[in-house]
């Protein structure tokens, strides 16, 4: 009974982790896990991020449709930093970037 209860309680952890968009090395501190074993279980529970979710989580900003083809082909010719890219589009202002 008791191991039931801890898988309900882990599901319940890496579910709200991914909507909470948390970090996956600190959802798999929570329920004492490695990276890889986390990823299984949200596989199989269907939380995972799409490729698009990802990679927005990764660069801490989204990029609307319009502006998509424009910021790849910044990243095709530039060797800038992606958030230089976005303050070029205007997708990031000074400010919400962090930079002073």
């Amino acid at each position: 009974m008791n191991a039931k209860l801890k898988s309900e309680a882990r599901r319940k952890i890496i579910l709200d982790g991914y909507l909470n968009n948390e970090p996956l090395k600190d959802i798999s501190t929570k329920i004492g896990c490695s990276l890889a074993s986390l990823r299984v279980s949200a596989s199989k529970l269907g939380c995972t991020r799409t490729p698009t979710e990802a990679a927005e989580f990764r660069r801490g900003f989204h990029i609307p449709e319009h502006k998509q083809e424009d910021y790849n082909q910044l990243m095709i010719y530039g060797r800038y930093k992606s958030r230089d890219y976005a303050q070029i589009l205007g997708l990031l202002t000074v400010q919400s970037s962090g930079f002073e």
